[in-house]
């Protein structure tokens, strides 16, 4: 005799036997299913462990005729078809006794919490969990998982790139009264430079809710940038309704914005253009006019930002000629944001948004052993934007500012 082991009976292999959990693992397309399945068949059997224990050989009235029998466990009713949350699961096993009686009190409260493990995997991958971390957390809490691999993780995944179809096609409703538009580039495999470009929309009411509109693989072509605004003016939003649209200044999204919003409600943004301006300086003036870049952006009227530009190009157009042009040139989109309201200002007059999403994409991809392709990318980033949009519908940002 061999000692026993400390697995669960359902996770012991008998003769060679497959267990319960690698039967139900591939008896579901999505393996995730078969997890909750084997867990929600052991709370199960637990509970009617519980209720049959003192009644085993106690003469009990039978449930459906009233008559005195001595009650036993007698093996499983089977269910067929049994609702778990938005999931079905097939041939559950629910144990029966003799007298009858047991009602599982955890199948009907778990109906629609054990179908939130199949949430739990899918966040486990959008946090940065491969294939191997998300097999280790379910064994950490009891769950072997001999038969998740990295097709069976594809799977799980695939679920957030359905959900971003649906996503990316839902109606927009309300009115965005500025838009910050960017794109961004992912590396996807740490062993090649393969880095697919993400367009990011996001978008702010008026009273200060902020939502990540749309995003779609593509680059600042005019073509690609117009074909995702395309599919935001589709589905609903008003481009009369928006007062400014933010842009990092790439020749395509400046072109298909001015087309849509007209170019008197195009602002570029600050960060982007000081980054410009800073590298066509001379290295030993750069600190100097990065701090007195920050002095314009931060001037309290529009007046005064036009005469400190002035001044700027003036003291700066013999000692960094190049860096004078640049910012001369996009002088009126430049300063748009000072006509709005103060504490509007910081936010509209940058992409910072979208750099604060894109930041979370990139830590979580970086450690990540399954982002092999383009679809990784858009499966990480929708559940970065589910989160963030969570987040940021739940509270004003312009209360924050003026604070």
């Amino acid at each position: 005799m061999h000692a026993q082991q400390t697995n669960t009976p359902e996770e012991i292999k008998h003769n060679g036997e497959p267990s319960r959990l690698e039967i139900l693992i591939q008896q579901y397309e999505e393996p995730i299913r078969g997890i909750v399945h084997h867990l929600l068949e052991n709370f199960v059997q637990e509970e009617f462990d519980r209720f049959i224990g003192p009644r085993i050989g106690q003469l009990t009235e039978r449930e459906t005729d009233a008559q005195a029998v001595r009650d036993y466990r007698n093996g499983d009713r089977i269910v067929k078809q049994l609702p778990v949350d938005t999931m079905i699961l097939h041939d559950f096993r629910i144990p029966r006794n003799r007298a009858g009686g047991f009602r599982s009190e955890v199948l009907n409260r778990s109906r629609r919490r054990a179908g939130k493990l199949a949430e739990l995997a899918k966040e486990m991958f959008v946090h940065g969990l491969g294939m191997r971390r998300v097999r280790r957390a379910f064994e950490r809490v009891g769950v072997k998982v001999s038969g998740l691999s990295r097709s069976s993780v594809n799977r799980i995944a695939k679920e957030l790139m359905d959900e971003y179809l649906k996503w990316s096609n839902r109606k927009i409703t309300g009115r965005f009264q500025y838009i910050q538009a960017d794109a961004v580039y992912i590396k996807i495999r740490r062993k090649t430079l393969q880095k697919p470009g993400t367009l990011i929309f996001v978008g702010i009411r008026p009273d200060g809710k902020k939502e990540v509109l749309h995003f779609t693989l593509g680059t600042e072509s005019e073509r690609c940038f117009d074909e995702a605004l395309q599919s935001l003016l589709r589905r609903g939003l008003d481009p009369a309704k928006v007062d400014l649209i933010t842009l990092d200044g790439a020749a395509g999204p400046l072109k298909s914005s001015a087309n849509i919003f007209g170019a008197d409600r195009i602002q570029r943004c600050t960060v982007h253009k000081t980054r410009n301006i800073i590298e066509k300086t001379p290295l030993a003036l750069r600190d100097e006019l990065k701090a007195k870049l920050e002095r314009l952006w931060n001037q309290s009227s529009k007046l005064e930002a036009v005469q400190f530009l002035d001044s700027l190009v003036k003291e700066y157009e013999k000692l960094a000629p190049n860096a004078m042009t640049c910012l001369a040139e996009d002088r009126d989109s430049l300063l748009r944001f000072l006509d709005f309201p103060a504490s509007h200002r910081m936010t509209i007059r940058t992409t910072n948004l979208i750099e604060r999403v894109i930041r979370e994409v990139r830590r979580r991809t970086k450690v990540m052993d399954t982002l092999d392709n383009e679809y990784g990318a858009y499966r990480i980033v929708m559940g970065v934007v589910r989160e963030q949009n969570e987040r940021w519908t739940k509270k004003s940002h312009w209360k924050k500012n003026s604070k």
